[in-house]
């Protein structure tokens, strides 16, 4: 097989969807901010904080409360390459703020 013939051969076999990603201490760093942004914006959730976790996408609150993200849905065109889409907030096992009489 002739070198050309073999980086063709390579090439079709890794011409599907590509996905890439920012490297994992700038994707990470940007989870967290999205993260923190959210917290910031809920008082309760900011008052009684108990870990965030990036890779699994959720925050710990409260007594046994998690709030989950998940990636925002975007569209892109075949073969687009980028980063990860945008964290965003999907629901929480608890209220995000406190009792109005709190």
């Amino acid at each position: 097989m002739r070198l050309p013939s073999i980086a063709a051969v390579l090439l079709a076999s890794i011409s599907g969807p590509v996905f890439a990603a920012l490297p994992p201490q700038f994707q990470n760093a940007k989870d967290l901010d999205a993260m923190v942004a959210f917290i910031k914006q809920h008082d309760r959730v900011a008052g009684e904080l108990k870990s965030i976790d990036v890779q699994r996408r959720i925050v710990y609150y409260g007594d046994n409360c998690q709030a989950q993200f998940t990636r925002q849905v975007v569209e892109h065109p075949r073969g687009w390459v980028g980063p990860a889409a945008p964290l965003v907030y999907d629901h929480s096992n608890c209220p995000l703020e406190w009792p109005a009489n709190h």
